[in-house]
């Protein structure tokens, strides 16, 4: 791999240094046009929410806003950064966890529509305010994902009003003056058959449909959450997308009619899809070990990028101007754990002090899950089209690092 959109990754590297960080923005903009058409030929009312969480840099943030997507945050400085990326707050769903009593203040100021984990988070906000609109993320019992820590339903999974308790959530919002609602439902990440999105589509509606009937209520949304996933590695396959809104269509449209719910928009909250794939981490080797394994250690490790060490997430890596992958290796970074491999037993070239890797599909969680461990700087980020590369996020110095800690 030799290029980023038109730009010679070398230059690159010897440009902004290394790790890098480096995002293409005709990718993005064409994930998100791809999915947009694949939803809007079957849905009338329906809303794309870039999920902050996954990457959360104001420079990308501002593009999903040029494009007309709409933000989904999990925090109060993520809904704060949706914000001053120019996002309406009308745009804007809000879904935590476990908020403590300032997080629910702090949000209480904001007119964002809030999916609410628990009935007790629904309760600790209305000690700052009464919602009009209620909004609850159900746990139907079931979940799926890549790996265990990015499953985010079922009876293991700490997210979600438990499906045998949502008629007790809305009835006490809607005895407590709600009139307006919605419904939130997300049981994992990454995943690749499209069938099962319709699957969950169709669990979420037989919890909710009666409930609604019995206490009349016709949701504003529906929000099936995100959890479309890429490939990545070569043996996987794209999630065909057209044929996820298509199914997802069908069920929603049938049980919309069965349950007289209405015309309610959807709403989908993708992160993984949109910018996975548009970013690449660039890195240098700075050691190569014959130790009792062959080691190459690079540049960038866990404290750039986590998702390796933290539920043995796979990514390609690519060496600049090679691709004789004749030795297996293992390819670390130069943090103090044993925990910091970023592949193992991969197939490799021949390489070199100095050589630059390319890791694929780092755009997701990536710098945002990205820490100081071991003292070491956050990497830079930069932002390419076919007319300019701009630094987007300056490389952590020392200055910066101990800056907050000044006042002591």
């Amino acid at each position: 791999m030799e290029k980023i959109q038109n730009w010679d990754i070398k230059e690159l590297a010897e440009k902004f240094g290394t790790p890098l960080y480096v995002y293409s923005k005709q990718k993005i903009v064409d994930n998100y046009y791809r999915l947009h058409k694949a939803f809007e030929q079957h849905f009338s009312k329906f809303q794309i929410h870039f999920s902050v969480k996954s990457n959360s840099n104001i420079h990308i943030l501002r593009i999903f806003r040029d494009l007309g997507c709409g933000a989904d945050c999990s925090s109060p400085f993520e809904l704060l950064l949706a914000l001053e990326a120019g996002i309406k707050e009308e745009k804007i769903v809000y879904t935590g966890n476990y908020e403590s009593s300032e997080d629910f203040e702090l949000l209480s100021k904001y007119n964002v529509k809030i999916n609410f984990d628990d009935i007790t988070s629904y309760s600790r906000f209305c000690q700052f305010k009464q919602p009009k609109f209620v909004s609850f993320r159900v746990n139907p019992g079931i979940g799926k994902g890549g790996f265990e820590g990015i499953t985010t339903g079922g009876a293991d999974a700490k997210f979600g009003v438990p499906y045998e308790l949502i008629y007790q959530a809305y009835s006490k919002a809607k005895s407590n003056g709600a009139n307006e609602f919605g419904v939130h439902i997300m049981t994992g990440s990454n995943i690749l058959e499209p069938i099962y999105f319709a699957e969950v589509t169709e669990k979420l509606f037989r919890i909710v449909g009666r409930v609604f009937n019995e206490l009349e209520i016709k949701p504003n949304y529906v929000d099936i959450g995100g959890g479309f996933g890429i490939p990545y590695t070569d043996d996987e396959r794209d999630l065909d997308v057209e044929n996820t809104a298509k199914l997802i269509s069908e069920i929603y449209y049938e049980f919309c009619q069965k349950y007289d719910l209405g015309n309610p928009e959807l709403k989908i909250e993708p992160g993984r899809y949109l910018i996975a794939n548009a970013g690449y981490l660039i890195s240098k080797i700075t050691g190569i070990k014959n130790g009792y394994k062959k080691f190459v250690g690079i540049d960038a490790g866990m404290n750039s990028l986590l998702r390796p060490s933290l539920y043995g997430a796979v990514h390609r890596i690519k060496v600049y101007g090679k691709n004789d992958n004749t030795h297996l290796v293992q390819i670390c970074g130069q943090i103090c754990e044993n925990s910091d491999i970023l592949a193992k037993n991969v197939p490799f070239p021949k390489v070199q002090e100095g050589d630059l890797c390319i890791i694929l599909d780092v755009g997701a969680y990536g710098f945002s899950m990205a820490s100081n461990y071991n003292g070491r700087p956050l990497p830079a980020e930069v932002l390419v089209d076919d007319a300019s590369a701009r630094l987007i996020r300056k490389r952590q110095n020392f200055e910066d690092f101990v800056r907050s800690m000044k006042f002591l």
